[in-house]
């Protein structure tokens, strides 16, 4: 009898264990199947890093809502495209920055050096207070011999910041945007202005090109004087009316409407290079 309880008994943990061991396997099976349909933590998304470097116009001075100008229009766009998950922006721009002080901050700030080299997209705006300095000093003597010297200077300038952020990172896009004339509609007959304007801006597309950067044309936008590969949009300089663009208290920085415009073509151009990079 002893042995007939022994042997039931010894037949139950059997039967359990072989019980236990069949359902922790068929867990294990079921656990392995559900990470095919769950991203795992880690998992690369498909975000961009914007990075906007420069003076006021990056800053966004004239922006009614001081939420940053052209930055957050564009992100939110990219926001809005097919495709892309999310988008991260960084704003350095600092109002009043000649190109000098860019490159200073580029070349000092470990902040900004480690955005940099985590962007996808940097956009460079800088020498509008190298040419704005120049004309408060030569005043009603302006000629292009005084701009001699400062677009020199500028160019050693872009070249170097251009320089420093290709070394840095490899494979961002970058935009470096060229200048407009904010007096074209107060004061056309300033065709010396308009002269300087597209001696620098050739020079930076030229530098821009050198470092494999995308000119981003403002003179088109804003002036429509200036064509450009990049822009697409059609104006002309009889039908733009820059002070439409402009910000009221200064009528030389953009305000809501001429950041839009800014944006608009920007993210346009951003697109074109995705769609032909892919």
């Amino acid at each position: 009898m002893m042995k007939v309880a022994r042997s039931f008994l010894v037949t139950c943990i059997i039967l359990t264990i072989g019980t236990f061991i069949v359902f922790q396997g068929l867990n294990l099976l079921t656990t392995k199947k559900e990470p095919s349909t769950v991203r795992k933590q880690g998992d690369v998304t498909n975000t961009i890093n914007f990075l906007a470097i420069g003076d006021s116009l990056t800053k966004g001075v004239g922006d009614s809502t001081q939420n940053g100008g052209y930055v957050p229009l564009v992100a939110d766009q990219l926001r809005d495209t097919p495709g892309i998950d999310n988008v991260t922006t960084a704003n350095y721009g600092v109002t009043g920055e000649r190109s000098d002080e860019i490159l200073e901050r580029i070349e000092q700030q470990q902040e900004l050096q480690t955005d940099i080299k985590k962007a996808d997209i940097i956009v460079l705006t800088a020498g509008g207070n190298d040419l704005i300095q120049t004309v408060k000093k030569e005043k009603l003597g302006i000629n292009e011999e005084s701009f001699l010297k400062p677009e020199k200077n500028y160019k050693e300038n872009l070249s170097s910041i251009l320089k420093i952020i290709k070394e840095q990172n490899q494979t961002a896009e970058i935009y470096v945007f060229g200048l407009y004339n904010p007096y074209s509609s107060i004061f056309p007959e300033m065709t010396e202005m308009k002269d300087i304007l597209l001696s620098w801006n050739s020079a930076t597309e030229s530098i821009a090109k050198k470092n494999k950067a995308t000119y981003f044309s403002l003179s088109h936008l804003f002036n429509g004087d200036e064509k450009s590969v990049v822009s697409k949009t059609g104006n002309s300089s009889e039908e733009t009316d820059t002070s439409a663009f402009l910000y009221e208290e200064d009528l030389f920085h953009p305000n809501d409407k001429g950041y839009q415009l800014i944006a608009n073509e920007l993210y346009r151009v951003i697109i074109d290079h995705r769609v032909v990079k892919d």
